[in-house]
This record gives structure tokens, C-alpha cells and sequence, in this order.
């Protein structure tokens, strides 16, 4: 049993273990209500001032509700520290959401019983289920509560809720003979609701078929006169068809009738996240196209985007949030497209028209006849339809409503391209405050706040996918003794099983893609994941793999396909780039390090950085008005394909941009990993392009990663190249000391190692500096390679 109960099915009623809590004040109670109602999702400020306070709020009305909702706070359970990430109830910037997981409800147990009830696998089960969830209540919804919530649509819907299970409860018992066990519970119904008909035909049926023929006739005459006394109207054909079955001592329904329309109300979507965060515009655009009524085709709504990014948590909270635009139900089915075995659409099927109130009995064998009762049960009914985890668009064809009144929302990590008519979202990651605030709701305000920096972090090595800052914010919840910061250099060093539990396994949902792709695709997937460039075209994937760029696309399309691999962007010479998120760059290397030999690795890491320092070389060597000589080192160099030597060639300076971030991360990656010569001959490579173009930025860090690493392995070549760049840095800057100072150093190496052009250079430098002018542009001889003196290598 859960430290926190609430009671909402009745009067509303709170108790901390065995201790039942009184709150007097009549409005906090209100504000209370209005978030248990609405468990799981978040309640936005704004909602409760209209619902507590309508038109008479008073200037003050903000402070009032963040004031009710921390009296609630300490007075329901004073040990809880609001900003805790254990507190039942979640602050989100305006909204607040009280969290299912940290306290119990009646009204979710009630809901829990009926989803338990509709996959019953007989009847009488399926009755049996559904009365236990009926026995919860204890009257209509927050009745102590009517002179402030009446009439409100949140509580209508709930005892709407009731009143469908019921009238299903009554359908099934009747068929069953077993109508002495519904009568209960149809009676404190009908006493609640004297003016319903639906629920006086089923109690009239109900009393007949117990054998009670003389009560059923008199609950009719009752009811007859009620309505004739409060409406001034005669009885509708529901209740008088069922008088008239007493009459002919026909009281049970007829074995396949199904529900009339409007009689069931289904309700199949599942909780709401109560830290949703961010997307707000999202939200409200979704929820302004989901419920606009339309003439012409069902309007659809396709949520696509990678593993983690939240389209489930999206759809389910849109949903949520358009409850009363779709005032005849909300159906919903976790396709599991994504799975070995996907969700069969005939059994879907089965349970939509089930949930709808049609027995399972008069659910037909025969498919398309289960798709035509299906459309024609949501014929002109207001229902909105969420198909979730799609494996594609043939996948869900079954499943669509006929009628433009019903809506429909697919999620998908296909990108069901093709769909005519259909509004389409490629859902992208969390913005970075969005991300922080989302690791805030989870582990509580005081946390987070303490350590702004560490959680920025944080989020930042998880990629702001939602996935992520949800396994590292539960992670942290369940360990209040760890900091951000030591959770954070955990990440950092241990990967991925930082972020694997039980119910959160970052790496398991990433394995789905991966295991549905072929041999090929997933090699390609691993030996891409080695390197650390930010964005690369196909045709440096084909270098990579060594292939084709023909079959490097194709493979690479196969992991977009999968969300294995995102498009980033068409570069300057008119390439589609791709890259990989964070995380998944991460299970890439997992994999790798498990299926490939670490000889491989290095070979594919050096064969690409080989390659790349050909095209950069090339490219240097086409500028217009080059100011320095390329002297060369031992490097290997990849040639590569043809239509990319054709492209650099036409553009020299187009490929340098749109290669500009790559450079950089390539020059890092050979640091790191031993490659010293391709390390200052790629940061070479950007000298004169940066002194054309200002990519003093990239230079800088190029040539000071470079130097480091020449310096550790003696490579005194390298250092003078690379402090032969710094000082155009430095004289760029200003720093015309520090200049000096980089020149003569690089022309007392070149003048040791006998590199004549290199020292004729450094010296032409310092004299153009001492004297104010720069010097001349210098044309020269392709390249010049020098053997080191230091370490005995060319």
C-alpha cells in the first residue's frame, strides 16, 4: 500500500499511511481535486484559476494557487521536500502534475480494472474485473465538491467513465444470467442519475431478468413520470424497447447486439508523463490540427523521429490534452513496430471494437467484415485514434477510421513518407533548457539548481534526446547521495551503462534498430561510429568502408531508414551530410569494440584521415593566391574517389567549408590516437584557406592540438609547421610579440632540419614584421619532404 492515498470516486478524501488528512479549505481542496483528476499529466496554472475561480479571480490569483498548492504540499505530507525528486506532486514552470508512480488513486485503480477487464480472456472474467472496479466508488466524482467543480468537463468525463463500464458490466452480466451481481451497482447509479435512460433501461432489464418482473415495471412507471415531471417529456426507444421486453418477459438482450452508438465511451490512452517539458508551441499546433473538424479526408497526424526522442510521450500527452474535443472516446494501441513480432491489425481490431462496446461474440471472423463494423461503429462519432510504434503505413491501413469526425495520430520511426494528406512532424531533440529542465522535474528543483553547470553537462553528453536525460534523471533519483557532477564523470567514463535499467535501457531500444538492419549496414554502422568527424557525406563514407559511393549511400540509407544515422545537412558543394546522435555514436563504438579486432579499427580510423588529408592537399593546393609553401611530411594519403576530385577541383574553397568542422574533429582524432604526421599535415592543410577565408578559429585549434602532439613524439618538422601557423595567428591578433617569437623558433628548426623553403619563409616573416608590410604572396614547388633529423622518419 502507497504512503499517499486519494479518494476521488465519492467525496474527496486523502490519507498519509493510515491517517486520514483533513484539508477545510474548500478551494485547496478544488485545486487538489483538479490535479487528481488529471494524475499523470501536467495542469496548467491557468486551468485551475478558470476552473476554481472562473470570471471573479481575483490581481492576486498566481500567488493564490502556488500558495494552495504548497499548503497542499505540507499539509498531505510534510516530510516531502517540493523540489524532491521523490515528491507526489511535480512543479513544471506554470503547470503542476501529481506523479502515479509516488502515490495511489482510486481513479486510476478504477481505470487500471477496466483496461484489465477488456483484455480478459472470457466474459465472466471480463464482468468480474469490472465490478471490482466499480465497487471503488463511493458516489458521483468529488460530490463534496459540487458547489465549486459542478459541472465541470474533468469530472462529467470521469462519471461518464462510470456510467460506460457500467452499462458494459450490465450488456455482460445479462448475457451471463448473472444480473443479481450488476443490480448493486446499477441502482447507486440510477439513484445518482435519475434522468439517464440508459442507465434506467439496463436497471429495468436488470430487475426482469433476476427474476424482480413487478419492480422492473414499477422502476419504469417511475422513471416515466420523472421526465415527464423534470423535462416534460415522454420516455426515449431505449427505455421504452426495454419495457416493452419485461412486457414480453424478454428481458435479456438479444446474443449478438451490439452497442448503440454513444453507449460506451472508451478511454484506452495510457498515463500521461507528469514531467512533460517543453515543445509547447509543438503542443498547441497539434492540438489545434487534431481537433479541427473537417469535411474532406480523415485528417492524420504522423509523429516520426529516432529511437528516445519522445513521439510515444508526445502523442499521449496531445492526446490527453484534447480529451474534450473528442467527446465520444480516445482509442489506443501500442502497435510494437518496432518488435520481432509486430501487433497483428486483426486483433487490434478485436479490442477497439470490444472497447467500443460490441460483445465478442458479434466480432466477425472474417477481417475486412471486423473493418467494416469498425468504421461503422465510429461512423459520425467524435473518437480520436492514437496508433503508436508503426512499422509502417500498410500497418496501420486496418485500423483507420472511415468518418472525417474521428482524428488519427501514428507514430512511427519509419518516415511514412507517401501518405497523401497527412500533416507530417519529424520530432528533433530537446532544446538544451528544455533538456535541463526536464533532468530538473525528475530529480527535484533543489538539486538541479545546486548545480547548474553539472547538469548542463549532463544533458549535453546525452544528446538532449529525451530518452537519455530521462535514464540519467532516474538514475540520480534513486541515488540522492550522488552529485550531478560525479553522476556526470561516471557517464563520460562508463557509457551506456550509466543509462541501463530495467525500465529505461537506452542501450536495448538503440539494439532494435541495429538488429533490424542486414550484415552489411550494421558493419558500416560501427566502422562510421569509430570516427569522430561531426558530418560526413557518402563519399567519405565509401572511403571508410571501401566501397563504392553508390553502395556507401545505399548502406547509409539503411540507417536513416532505422534512424540509425541523421541527415544533417546539403553542404556548400551541394553533398547530403549525416551524422550520428551522441548516444547512438556511443552504442556504435559498444559495438564495434565487441564484433571488430582493434587492427580493423585503427585501419578504417587511418584510412579515412589518409583520405582526407589527400582532398585537403589537393583543395590547398588550388586556392587562388596561396601565401605558403605545403611542405609535406611522411603521411599516408588515400586517393580518393573520382567524382570527389572532380567536385574539389571545380570549388577548392567550397569543399574547405563544408568540410570545416571535420578538419578539426579529424585533426584531434589523429592526435589521440598516435597519428602525429597526419595530425600537423591535415592542420597544415588550413593555413591558407584560414588566411583567405578568416577560419582563424579552426586554425587555432588545429595547430595547437598538432603542436602538442608533435612535441610529445619529437617531431620537430611538425612543431616548426604548426608554430609557422600560430605566428600568422598571433599577427592577426595583434600579438606581435608572441609572432616574433613563433618565426624564429620555426626558422631555427627548418634551418636545423635543412628545409630551406620553410626557413626563407619564417625569415621573409620576421622582416616584414619588423618593418610593418607583409609579404609578397609566394608560388611554390608543389610540395617539399624533408627527413626528420630528430627521429629518423621522412
Amino acid at each position: 500500500m502507497a504512503e499517499l492515498r486519494f479518494h476521488l470516486l465519492g467525496p474527496l478524501r486523502v490519507w498519509r499511511r493510515e491517517t486520514e488528512i483533513k484539508i477545510s479549505s474548500d478551494k485547496q481542496r478544488a485545486v487538489l481535486a483538479l490535479l487528481l483528476l488529471k494524475a499523470g499529466m501536467p495542469v496548467r496554472r491557468q486551468e485551475i484559476i478558470d476552473a476554481v475561480w472562473g470570471g471573479d479571480a481575483p490581481d492576486s490569483v498566481v500567488n493564490l494557487v502556488q500558495t494552495y498548492v504548497g499548503r497542499l504540499r505540507r499539509r498531505i505530507d510534510p516530510g516531502d521536500a517540493a523540489r524532491s525528486g521523490s515528491s507526489w506532486l511535480a512543479g513544471l514552470g506554470a503547470a503542476y502534475a501529481v506523479r502515479p508512480d509516488r502515490c495511489e488513486a482510486d481513479l486510476v485503480a478504477f481505470r487500471a480494472a477496466v483496461g484489465s477487464a477488456r483484455q480478459a480472456s472470457s466474459p465472466r472474467e471480463s464482468l468480474h474485473l469490472m465490478l471490482d472496479g466499480l465497487r471503488l466508488w463511493q458516489g458521483p466524482c468529488l460530490s463534496d465538491l459540487d458547489h465549486v467543480l459542478k459541472g465541470h468537463p474533468w469530472v462529467r468525463a470521469v462519471d461518464q467513465e462510470r456510467i460506460n463500464v457500467l452499462l458494459e458490466a450490465a450488456r455482460t452480466a445479462l448475457r451471463l444470467g448473472l444480473a443479481d451481481e450488476v443490480l448493486p451497482q446499477l441502482r447507486a447509479v440510477a439513484e445518482a442519475e435519475p434522468l439517464n435512460e440508459a442507465v434506467q433501461s439496463w436497471l429495468v432489464l436488470a430487475l426482469a431478468a433476476s427474476g424482480a418482473q413487478a419492480e422492473a415495471l414499477a422502476e419504469y412507471d417511475s422513471a416515466r413520470a420523472r421526465l415527464a415531471e423534470e423535462l416534460g417529456i415522454d420516455p426515449g426507444p431505449q427505455l421504452r424497447a426495454a419495457h416493452l421486453q419485461v412486457l414480453r418477459q424478454e428481458a435479456a438482450p438479444p446474443p449478438y447486439e451490439t452497442a448503440s452508438a454513444g453507449t460506451l465511451r472508451p478511454s484506452l490512452l495510457p498515463a500521461g508523463v507528469g514531467d512533460f517539458t517543453g515543445r509547447e508551441k509543438l503542443v498547441e499546433h497539434l492540438c489545434a490540427v487534431t481537433a479541427k473538424r473537417v469535411t474532406g479526408p480523415l485528417p492524420v497526424t504522423l509523429i516520426t523521429g529516432q529511437a528516445g526522442v519522445g513521439k510515444t510521450t508526445l502523442a499521449v500527452h496531445v492526446a490527453h490534452r484534447m480529451s474534450e474535443a473528442f467527446p465520444d472516446g480516445q482509442l489506443y494501441a501500442d502497435l510494437k513496430g518496432t518488435e520481432d513480432h509486430p501487433a497483428d491489425p486483426g486483433r487490434v481490431l478485436t479490442r477497439f471494437l470490444r472497447a467500443l462496446g460490441v460483445h465478442s461474440s458479434a466480432i466477425p471472423e472474417d477481417i475486412d467484415e471486423r473493418v467494416d463494423l469498425y468504421r461503422s461503429q465510429l461512423a459520425g462519432r467524435r473518437i480520436l485514434v492514437v496508433l503508436d510504434d508503426a512499422a509502417g503505413q500498410t500497418h496501420v491501413k486496418r485500423l483507420l477510421p472511415g468518418a472525417p469526425s474521428c482524428s488519427v495520430i501514428v507514430t512511427s520511426r519509419c518516415r511514412l513518407s507517401g501518405w497523401p494528406g497527412a500533416r507530417m512532424v519529424d520530432l528533433d531533440v530537446l532544446e538544451p533548457l528544455d533538456a535541463e529542465n526536464m533532468l530538473t522535474a525528475i530529480i527535484g528543483e533543489e538539486r538541479g539548481r545546486a548545480e547548474p553547470g553539472a547538469a548542463a553537462e549532463l544533458v549535453r553528453l546525452c544528446g538532449y534526446l529525451p530518452l537519455g536525460v530521462r535514464a540519467a534523471g532516474t538514475r540520480l533519483s534513486t541515488r540522492n547521495h550522488w552529485t550531478i557532477a560525479h553522476f556526470t564523470e561516471r557517464f563520460a567514463s562508463g557509457g551506456l551503462d550509466e543509462l541501463s535499467m530495467k525500465d529505461l535501457d537506452v542501450r536495448a531500444t538503440l539494439a532494435v534498430g541495429y538488429q533490424r538492419v542486414g550484415d552489411a549496414a550494421r558493419r558500416a554502422f560501427r566502422l562510421l561510429g569509430v570516427l569522430n568527424l561531426p558530418s560526413f557525406s557518402a563519399c567519405t563514407a565509401a572511403t571508410t568502408l571501401e566501397t563504392s559511393p553508390g553502395l556507401a549511400e545505399e548502406l547509409i540509407d539503411a540507417l536513416t531508414d532505422e534512424r540509425l544515422l541523421e541527415v544533417a545537412e546539403t553542404d556548400a558543394i551541394g553533398r547530403t551530410r549525416y551524422r550520428f546522435h551522441a548516444l547512438v555514436r556511443l552504442y556504435a563504438r559498444e559495438r564495434a569494440a565487441e564484433e571488430e579486432t582493434e587492427t580493423s579499427v585503427r585501419i578504417v580510423i587511418t584510412r579515412t584521415l589518409a583520405t582526407l588529408l589527400a582532398l585537403a592537399q589537393e583543395a590547398d593546393g588550388h586556392l587562388p593566391g596561396s601565401s605558403y609553401a605545403p611542405i609535406r611530411g611522411r603521411a599516408p594519403r588515400w586517393p580518393p574517389p573520382g567524382p570527389i576530385h572532380e567536385r574539389l577541383l571545380a570549388s577548392p574553397e567550397a569543399w574547405f567549408e563544408s568540410e570545416r568542422a571535420s578538419l578539426v574533429a579529424a585533426v584531434r582524432q589523429a592526435a589521440a590516437t598516435g597519428h602525429d604526421e597526419l595530425a600537423w599535415e591535415l592542420a597544415a592543410s588550413t593555413l591558407n584557406v584560414s588566411m583567405l577565408r578568416d577560419y582563424w578559429n579552426e586554425l587555432e585549434q588545429t595547430h595547437r592540438v598538432a603542436l602538442v602532439a608533435c612535441r610529445l613524439s619529437g617531431n620537430r618538422l611538425g612543431e616548426a609547421v604548426m608554430m609557422r601557423g600560430l605566428a600568422e595567428l598571433e599577427h592577426t591578433l595583434g600579438h606581435h610579440t608572441a609572432c616574433a617569437g613563433d618565426l624564429r623558433a620555426a626558422h631555427a628548426i627548418f634551418a636545423d632540419l635543412r628545409v630551406p623553403s620553410g626557413a626563407a619563409e619564417a625569415l621573409a616573416r620576421l622582416r616584414a614584421l619588423r618593418q610593418g608590410t607583409a609579404p609578397p604572396p609566394l608560388h611554390p614547388p608543389a610540395h617539399v619532404t624533408v627527413r626528420h633529423r630528430s627521429s629518423g622518419r621522412a
